[in-house]
């Protein structure tokens, strides 16, 4: 009998979660806490609420700005392939590159939009 209970206890402890895990839960309560306080703090501050807004929208400008210029450069890309490449293979040339970067130029679309 007090075998039982002692194999009962030692199953029952190793299905209870690690402590490992409570404080990773404990970590993301206080990142939470965290991160309401500084909100309030931040909307009782007219000045750095309106900063942040114009800092954002100059990084998402710029995150634009990156996507338009990654798409130029596979335009010119394949331009110089269209120019290098001889006429014989061009039609599959075109074929190829239009393949080879149809998901990157389609990422880059989704993202700029």
């Amino acid at each position: 009998m007090p075998e039982e209970v002692d194999k009962y206890l030692k199953n029952f402890l190793k299905a209870m979660p690690s402590e490992d895990l409570y404080f990773e839960a404990i970590h993301d309560i206080m990142k939470d806490l965290v991160k309401e306080y500084i909100k309030r703090k931040i909307n009782q501050n007219e000045t750095i609420r309106t900063e942040i807004m114009s800092i954002l929208e100059k990084f998402l400008e710029s995150k634009f700005k990156e996507y338009d210029a990654l798409a130029r450069m596979a335009k010119v890309t394949a331009e110089i392939g269209l120019i290098t490449a001889p006429t014989s293979i061009k039609d599959e040339a075109v074929s190829d590159l239009v393949n080879t970067f149809r998901k990157e130029l389609e990422e880059i679309i989704k993202k700029t939009f």
